[in-house]
């Protein structure tokens, strides 16, 4: 007896493959973008915690307390009231809102920031390559680095932005101090090395890889300390790209 078997048509493979075509150009990029992320997750991770083992390694190592930091949750002594402002709004002058005068370690303990940072830059850290206060000509840094004024310029373009504000692109390209560890991770001080007290740190997790973005690979941190000390890395957000994450989002998914 003769068995008939049948076959797919021309047609028939042709529309299968292209409902698996559209399935994998749907699926595909999902994907993609989620193995990203769980790269920069792990980055991420590696670099906060070989930062965080710095600091307090530098701290023990100078064998006192560390005195670079804010106070823990902004316990300041006293609200303040802003007194001056400059063309930008941003606020350049302060008292407390009593009108008194802000008083010394308003922000924190700062009085050995530069004994400290020289401990954890020159001692702790396994520091390659220093660019003191010209990160971009000096090359720790590369020109796709913006500065927060122009991410916020972006994201509301009828503003008017501050280059030499904190994480400028004037102060990030030209002034700031910048450190490449063995690792490829980069460090940029907020302030001048040594001569500003300004305890506060962006790392790229993953050095001059790509996408150098505020919220995927840049990420802002402080120190909170007391009398006894620096007692906490703590996440600081100047400013996060489209689709990024901010430094607490990406630690409470640790």
């Amino acid at each position: 007896m003769k068995t008939n078997y049948s076959a797919f048509t021309l047609a028939e493979i042709l529309i299968t493959l292209g409902i698996i075509g559209v399935a994998a150009a749907l699926t595909m990029p999902v994907l993609i973008a989620k193995q990203k992320q769980a790269v920069l997750n792990a980055q991420f991770k590696k670099a906060y915690s070989l930062f965080t083992d710095a600091v307090f390694q530098a701290q023990a190592q100078m064998g006192y307390p560390a005195y670079c930091s804010y106070w823990p949750n902004d316990q300041r002594p006293c609200p303040a009231k802003c007194t001056e402002t400059n063309s930008y709004n941003e606020c350049v002058s302060w008292t407390c809102a009593d009108g008194s005068p802000i008083p010394p370690r308003y922000n924190g303990p700062r009085e050995n920031c530069d004994l400290f940072e020289e401990q954890l830059f020159t001692q702790t850290l396994k520091v390659i390559k220093f660019c003191e206060n010209k990160a971009l000509a000096n090359g720790c840094i590369d020109k796709t680095y913006k500065g927060t004024d122009e991410v916020k310029s972006e994201q509301n373009p009828d503003n008017e932005y501050n280059p030499n504000g904190a994480f400028g692109s004037n102060n990030l390209k030209n002034t700031y101090s910048a450190w490449v560890l063995s690792n490829g991770m980069i460090i940029i001080k907020y302030g001048n090395y040594k001569s500003s007290n300004f305890p506060v740190y962006t790392i790229d997790i993953n050095g001059q890889k790509k996408p150098n973005k505020w919220g995927y690979d840049l990420f802002t941190f402080i120190l909170w300390g007391t009398d006894d000390g620096i007692t906490q890395v703590a996440p600081a957000v100047y400013a996060t790209e489209k689709g990024g994450k901010t430094a607490q989002e990406m630690l409470e998914n640790l």
